[in-house]
């Protein structure tokens, strides 16, 4: 049996525990959270074998699951690789920037002989809620989870990681970390950018307008719901994958611009919509 650590119980750190225990993965599972609150409720629900306010239990971990936002990631693989002892195990993440991180890892290597592996990970599944209130021992159940390498087939080390991920019901792909980064700019990047300003303009719109709300229906609802995620979390994700988002977002405003003009031509917007719709 293996002892996994995650660092951080929030959404993604509660939901891989509790998924892999719900399927009877074979792990002993460490949990480390910064909050004595999160320790208690943690113990509550039963999400973890051990729990912890302090990376030192980590020492004895072959697998350290970083669940923390991306711009935390390393400095603690940092830490953590002067705290592991077990000379065998892997550091790996869930974080939604996999190309800067794997990169600065890469020179750690060549900088420091203490330094364990690292494998970058990214589960494509979440909710726009945040915390360990939110976490789900369903979250991962058929949700397609991303480890990023330089090679078309898993190494070794990435096997490990692909079967806990495998244990915790999820479908797992191989891709390198660049076009990792480049294709979620635009599926998951730009919608949540595009989210988080339709729910400025409506607050804006709201000031001038206040029976705005009546006319709230699904299909605003349904593209806002994101607004509510954690700016800690968004926020650095952002700037670290700023390049390929800015990238989707010149593409947006354009495409917004070529919208703009046939506005007043009803041949022209059904012919646009047909095109977008084929």
């Amino acid at each position: 049996m293996l002892n996994v650590c995650i660092v951080g119980l929030g959404q993604m750190g509660g939901s891989l525990s509790l998924a892999l225990k719900k399927n009877d993965a074979p792990y002993y599972i460490i949990g480390i959270v910064r909050k004595k609150d999160s320790l208690k409720t943690a113990i509550k629900h039963k999400m973890v074998d051990e729990i912890s306010l302090t990376l030192e239990s980590a020492k004895n971990a072959d697998i350290v699951v970083i669940c923390t936002p991306v711009d935390a990631i390393l400095p603690l693989y940092r830490k953590l690789c002067d705290i592991v002892v077990n000379e065998n195990a892997i550091i790996t993440d869930v974080g939604s920037v996999k190309h800067s991180i794997a990169r600065e890892i890469k020179y750690s290597f060549i900088e420091k002989k203490n330094v364990l592996p690292f494998v970058g990970v990214h589960p494509m599944a979440g909710k726009e809620k945040n915390g360990i209130f939110s976490a789900d021992a369903d979250m991962f159940k058929n949700a397609n989870v991303i480890v990023t390498g330089l090679s078309k087939k898993l190494t070794k080390k990435e096997a490990l990681i692909a079967r806990m991920w495998e244990y915790a019901g999820a479908n797992v792909f191989k891709m390198s970390a660049q076009k990792h980064d480049e294709l979620v700019a635009f599926t998951s990047h730009l919608p949540h950018i595009v989210a988080f300003l339709l729910k400025k303009i409506y607050k804006k719109t709201k000031k001038k307008n206040s029976q705005i709300d009546i006319l709230v229906a699904n299909s605003f609802k349904s593209m806002t719901r994101v607004a509510v995620s954690s700016s800690d979390m968004w926020a650095p994700i952002f700037e670290l994958n700023s390049k390929n988002i800015e990238k989707y977002l010149v593409e947006f405003v354009e495409e917004l611009d070529s919208f703009k003009q046939i506005l007043k031509n009803k041949q022209e917007i059904k012919k646009e919509i047909l095109y977008i719709q084929k």
